[in-house]
């Protein structure tokens, strides 16, 4: 059972590198939204892609920009600004 333990941990670390690597740093912006607010949903989206599990077809339909962008956030890249 312990080696289950790592498995998670290694394929969520795994999921968490490439969703960071994966794209250009950017700025979520969502009119009338605090930053407070911003953290909150970005957390929420966060825990919800470490319930989601390790699967290949969960990696391909969930995201955390995915996740954001139903939330009504619109990203924008940093070097735009």
């Amino acid at each position: 059972m312990p080696y289950l333990k790592i498995d998670v941990i290694v394929g969520l670390l795994a999921i968490l590198t490439a969703v960071s690597c994966a794209s250009a740093p950017v700025k979520w912006f969502k009119p009338g939204t605090s930053q407070a607010t911003f953290s909150r949903d970005k957390a929420d989206c966060e825990e919800a892609l470490f319930s989601t599990g390790t699967t290949q077809r969960t990696k391909e339909v969930y995201s955390l920009e995915g996740c954001l962008e139903a939330k009504g956030y619109t990203a924008i890249p940093l070097s735009s600004q």
